[in-house]
């Protein structure tokens, strides 16, 4: 069964999240459903912690002032 954040607002624009079997999470965005990632949730867990870090920020995003890396 998809999941998505209690933070999501209607307008998409979402990702959610599926297990996948005993070893994998699905990953997908809500407006897209037909594209899915399958990972381990190892290696989600270093997406996240990426994306947290702004590992991931191009250009535009460091000029609104997000931390470069």
């Amino acid at each position: 069964m998809w999941q998505k954040s209690s933070y999501s607002q209607e307008e998409g624009e979402c990702v959610e999240l599926a297990a996948a079997g005993p070893a994998a999470v699905a990953l997908r965005e809500s407006d897209r459903p037909g594209a899915v990632l399958t990972l381990r949730p190892t290696v989600l867990g270093a997406l996240l912690r990426g994306v947290k870090a702004g590992e991931f920020d191009g250009p535009a995003a460091r000029a609104r002032g997000s931390r470069p890396h």
